[in-house]
């Protein structure tokens, strides 16, 4: 889609707001070399670990599900992004220096200047042989030589620990692996327990000689003289025990431990469950379940789902319980459901309500309930407030209990008072009610899209937050989607400006979003769930309106093009639909047809691209058969399509021999039958099917795919591979201001460049994002481009190559 901006949306920029350019000096885009601004509202998806150093509660960590960490020196007022391929899975900050900091992803990285530079200190560089990215995701693993104790079947560091007692210590765990080290990691020893690690906690006492290891069924003490392990198996009523958590009270005489678990007798659904709170005063020795009624709610008898526990390590008679369901009865045993976090001051005997809401059905995106009252937020409160919006996770500074940090699916807040007031800290709200990101973007965005009348207005289209747009060229945004059907408006998949019309705009919806990621499709009903269509705007995109007619309300639309040679008031438009395939309108999109003759049985139709000589292609992405309605191991491949005759007939391209997996596609401006397509690399079975089904239908195997990207002089006829087949790119781009220049983005943690058609590329300076999706050139600032992200929203700047 992309490269529809390419074909359509700049082509009618290039042809309208010609004199809005403003050339860049040679001086300032030297000076602006490798520099990324990140532009969109902030926030925007779900949050985890909040890790607060111990100097001060203004130093903190946060990572999102998108592989993002981000580190803030001035208590969330702004952040900087710190890029590990997978993501952060734990971090931790030296009690002993306040500027070293660590952070275990799939390798363990320590940075000694407050978090500028990082350094691999597990395994080694040097130890490392190989680096993979493999599967839907580009999952990123290591293999390394037999002289480091790293075992890459273990994935990533689970748990870091350091011990205030002994400066030069350092505890960390991958699955089951327990390494510890009394030289901050120069020589590291390992011991192998029976379960994963869940905690590890470093007591306060300084008498004392032991490290405190969690699993699941056990406390496995650690003696730091001797090296050795005793064990004491939690009692069975507890067992298993998860999120544990523990420190010392404020007075320093009493270490406090706590850990939840979910009742057996009781349904169990991934994080929800029949929830016990249990602590402990003798370091594990012996437990005792909370019976508090406000926490096990005896005024409906119904134990509530807690999914969460952290306690200040300092101060740990003040705790927070994270709740994804608390159900209360209401008149004719109705009941509805609330979500949040209670605070205990007392080390668990009392608690109380710290953040709550909810109060309605419990359904994503139905409104019937009502928004936190005591919580000062940016855009995401009149969003999504009184949905169902489940808290994700609690961070607690260890020297004050009173500050804390809770997130949920689309933003980061922090109280100072114990919770008794919680402020966001993802998003700075505007005078004019727009929105500035303070660096914390947290969401998939699909596009920019650009206003053929207006300059400063640009849009985004995004995953889970819909359409945002901005009329001060970038600087803050605002969230506009009235009168789009609430079973469409979780992603924003494009959009296009009429070139000739101004206000109007078109643009496409989905109530599922991350298509074409294989996980979407792996259920054979997915297409029941599947609701979305067209929506049309005739002021800008402030209010929309669904123009689906013969399209249905059920159509998960991904892409949109316009053909700007038909004449405004009756333009020619096609829509793909996952799941269904081609429609076309002739009437300005108020009527669609399905188009669908030539395409096979799989029509999860992903991108459509417009080229200037009236052809247009389409990528079809990879799927399960379903045979029958069932799940099983066979799947249909990716295809590519070409129609010459407006999409009444499609001829199936020939890229490779085997499966593929197309995404994107551009084609060069001076020549329309040079055409680009960008691929996926080799998947795994169960990254289409589900690991489940993989193995219950012969075992898991690899699908060899090329990836990288291929190229055709004559109109998809004949293809030659001119990128790295092993990569996972997203798209591809053709800079219709600089002959023979191309970008691409991947899920290879690069961006790169190609001054040459294709047949050498160099990687783009300073970008480092795991999951990079679309390059869009800019067409108002010659020399800079856009690149969206599965997860880091957007960034902008100038593409130099190292």
């Amino acid at each position: 889609m992309k490269q529809i901006i390419g074909s359509i949306l700049v082509y009618a920029v290039v042809i309208g707001l010609t004199s809005c350019r403003q050339p860049a000096t040679e001086n300032k885009a030297q000076a602006e070399a490798a520099k990324w601004e990140k532009l969109g509202p902030g926030g925007g998806g779900a949050t985890f670990i909040p890790t607060f150093a111990y100097e001060t509660p203004d130093h903190f960590m946060v990572r999102c599900d998108m592989t993002g960490s981000y580190l803030t020196r001035n208590g969330g007022f702004s952040y900087d992004q710190i890029n590990f391929s997978n993501g952060a899975s734990s971090y931790a900050y030296d009690p002993n220096d306040p500027n070293t900091i660590y952070i275990g992803a799939t390798a363990l990285h320590r940075s000694t200047d407050g978090g500028k530079t990082w350094e691999q200190i597990f395994p080694l560089k040097k130890d490392v042989s190989k680096e993979i990215f493999q599967g839907d995701h580009g999952g990123y693993s290591i293999e390394t030589t037999d002289t480091t104790l790293y075992n890459r079947k273990n994935g990533h560091v689970g748990f870091v620990r350091l011990d205030a007692r002994k400066p030069d210590a350092l505890y960390f765990s991958m699955g089951a692996d327990f390494f510890y080290s009394d030289d901050r990691g120069k020589t590291l020893k390992k011991e192998q327990l029976p379960q994963r690690i869940d905690f590890i906690y470093a007591p306060a006492d300084k008498d004392s000689n032991s490290i405190l290891v969690f699993t699941s069924d056990a406390v496995h003490t650690f003696n730091t003289t001797t090296h050795t392990f005793e064990h004491k198996d939690l009692p069975k009523e507890m067992a298993p025990a998860f999120s544990f958590t523990g420190g010392a009270t404020t007075k320093g005489d009493e270490t406090l431990l706590y850990a939840l678990h979910h009742d057996p007798k009781e349904e169990i659904q991934e994080e929800f469950g029949h929830t016990e709170v249990w602590t402990s005063v003798d370091l594990g020795g012996h437990w005792t379940r909370l019976t508090n009624p406000e926490l096990t709610n005896d005024n409906v008898g119904i134990k509530p789902s807690y999914s969460m526990i952290a306690c200040a390590e300092n101060d740990a008679e003040k705790t927070y319980l994270v709740s994804n369901r608390y159900e209360e009865k209401k008149a004719g045993n109705k009941m509805i459901y609330w979500y949040g976090a209670m605070k205990t001051a007392d080390a668990g005997k009392h608690w109380e309500w710290v953040w709550k809401g909810g109060g309605g059905s419990g359904q994503y995106g139905v409104k019937d309930g009502i928004g936190v009252t005591n919580l000062k937020d940016a855009w995401a409160e009149k969003a999504f407030g009184g949905e169902y919006i489940r808290l994700m996770d609690v961070g607690v500074y260890p020297k004050d209990g009173n500050v804390a940090v809770v997130t949920d699916w689309y933003r980061t807040m922090k109280t100072t008072d114990g919770g008794k007031t919680w402020n966001e800290i993802y998003s700075a709200s505007q005078p004019d009610g727009t929105f500035i990101s303070r660096g914390l973007d947290v969401t998939n965005a699909y596009g920019v899209h650009f206003d053929p009348f207006d300059s400063s207005h640009i849009a985004i289209s995004y995953t889970d937050i819909g359409y945002h747009h901005s009329y001060n060229g970038g600087k803050s945004w605002i969230r506009s989607t009235e009168g789009v059907p609430t079973e469409w408006i979780n992603t924003c998949y494009w959009m296009v400006f009429d070139p000739q019309v101004k206000d109007k705009v078109w643009s496409v919806w989905s109530g599922l979003h991350d298509f074409p990621r294989g996980k979407m499709t792996r259920n054979p009903a997915w297409k029941s769930h599947g609701k979305g269509g067209v929506c049309v705007s005739l002021d800008g995109g402030k209010t929309w309106k669904p123009t689906n007619e013969g399209m249905g309300f059920d159509s998960p639309s991904t892409c949109i093009v316009m053909d700007p040679n038909t004449p405004a008031g009756q333009r020619t438009l096609y829509v793909s639909v996952y799941g269904k395939g081609v429609y076309k309108s002739i009437d300005d999109g108020k009527t669609w047809t399905l188009k669908n003759k030539g395409i096979g049985e799989n029509t999860c139709a992903f991108e459509l691209t417009l080229a200037g000589n009236g052809n247009l292609y389409l990528t079809v992405s990879p799927t399960p058969m379903h045979k029958g309605g069932k799940t099983g191991r066979e799947f249909y491949s990716g295809d590519v399509y070409r129609s010459t005759d407006g999409a009444e007939t499609w001829t199936r391209l020939k890229v490779n021999d085997g499966p593929l997996f197309p995404n994107g596609m551009d084609y060069d401006r001076e020549h329309p039958n040079r055409i680009y397509l960008a691929g996926w690399s080799d998947l795994d079975l169960a990254d289409l099917v589900g690991g489940a089904v993989a193995r219950s239908t012969g075992g898991n195997e690899l699908i060899k795919i090329p990836g990288g990207i291929f190229m055709s002089e004559d109109a998809g006829e004949t293809w030659t591979s001119i990128f790295d087949k092993t990569q996972y790119v997203y798209d591809v781009t053709v800079d219709a201001d600089h002959p023979g220049r191309l970008y691409c983005n991947t899920f290879n943690q690069a961006a790169y460049r190609s001054d040459d058609y294709g047949k050498t590329w160099k990687k783009i300076k300073g970008y480092d994002f795991h999951w990079g999706q679309r390059a869009i050139v800019d067409p108002h600032h010659p020399g800079q481009i856009y690149l969206t992200t599965y997860g880091s929203s957007v960034l902008h700047g100038t593409p130099e190559t190292e």
